[in-house]
């Protein structure tokens, strides 16, 4: 079963879109500003969102605390935690070049969760640098249905929310974006 994830860029400020999912009855219950740092042994190139996803180790740290390693590619890594200091970062790297690993994306987004009563997901808008504004949606009660349902559905779910997008509106990859150095586009996120 693939998750269809849309990741649409805005042209606006987010105060608009904090104002206008307000005025649609959601509320903002979550804030966070996350920093990533991606690291690889293999070739990114011409791979999709999703697969330069699974081929990265991911190091993530929310507003400053530790970073949690994600790693499902070195078995003997056995790391689950870093310290957010630039001696234990400069060790860990050191680990995973033995490995073959360098860095390969080191970004920081301002995420912002919103939603109301009888939601099952969250409408997540996401400022990252070096990308640009994003709104972020998936929804769990349309995981059953096929990939271009449920984008059309996720699309209608936000329109509802006061956004505007055509069902033919791409989603912008981030990490596909900051690999190429320009944007780059899909239909699904997760894909």
């Amino acid at each position: 079963m693939l998750v269809v994830e849309v990741g649409i860029k805005l042209d606006k400020e987010f105060e608009y879109y904090d104002n206008m999912l307000k005025n649609k009855g959601l509320v903002n219950e979550f804030n966070v500003i996350t920093h990533d740092l991606y690291y690889t042994n293999k070739d990114l190139e011409g791979m999709t969102e999703n697969e330069m996803k699974n081929a990265c180790i991911r190091l993530r740290s929310c507003n400053g605390e530790k970073y949690k390693v994600q790693n499902n590619l070195i078995e003997k890594l056995d790391v689950k935690e870093v310290k957010n200091s630039p001696l234990r970062l400069k060790l860990f790297e050191r680990k995973l070049n033995k490995f073959g690993y360098k860095k390969v994306f080191d970004t920081t987004k301002k995420d912002s969760h919103y939603c109301k009563e009888g939601m099952t997901s969250k409408v997540q808008l996401q400022q990252i640098e070096n990308v640009g504004l994003l709104v972020y949606y998936d929804n769990k009660e349309y995981y059953e249905f096929e990939l271009d349902e449920q984008r059309k559905m996720l699309i209608d779910e936000l329109n509802s929310y006061g956004f505007n997008f055509d069902y033919d509106k791409l989603g912008l990859d981030k990490l596909r974006t900051l690999y190429y150095k320009k944007e780059m586009f899909s239909q699904n996120q997760n894909g």
